[in-house]
């Protein structure tokens, strides 16, 4: 396997490392909300939402990476564009789009959080289903890496 083919490889891992680092530090808020009053939780708890959007969309450009790498990987080794080439061939890429649908459901319970606060209704519940889904998360999201990290080592192996 040639030099090109490992870096179009490692774009999608190296920047889903990067989002996996940027979802620990948006699970710091659960410690953070604790020990903070006032002013400055109302700050911590604007950018927790607001970091929130943003990780959102980065795990969405992971996921198209992961698309494009295996398209042009494939077009490199010679095979002609079809669909099947957008359809997992693996448990890796099954989980990953599992993955994208629990994060789906883990935004749009911060948002209905947000949107419940700032109604003045209810909160409590979805917030906490926020916060539990996201330590499930984090632990799916240990397996799907140790997954990502076998089945790139089968395709440069």
């Amino acid at each position: 396997m040639g030099i090109t083919q490992v870096l179009i490889l490692l774009l999608h891992p190296i920047a889903a490392l990067l989002v996996i680092r940027e979802f620990a530090r948006q699970r710091n808020w659960r410690k953070l909300s604790i020990s903070l009053k006032g002013s400055e939780r109302a700050a911590e708890l604007e950018n927790h939402e607001v970091q929130g959007e943003r990780l959102f969309r980065l795990v969405l450009i992971v996921i198209t990476i992961a698309f494009a790498a295996k398209v042009v990987h494939a077009l490199i080794l010679g095979e002609e564009f079809e669909l099947g080439l957008l359809m997992p061939g693996h448990f890796h890429g099954w989980v990953g789009l599992l993955g994208l649908v629990l994060m789906t459901y883990l935004w749009s319970l911060g948002r209905k959080t947000s949107a419940n606060k700032r109604a003045g209704e209810s909160f409590a519940k979805v917030k906490q289903l926020h916060g539990r889904l996201s330590d499930v998360m984090m632990g799916l999201i240990v397996i799907h890496a140790f997954l990502g990290f076998l089945y790139l080592i089968q395709l440069i192996g």
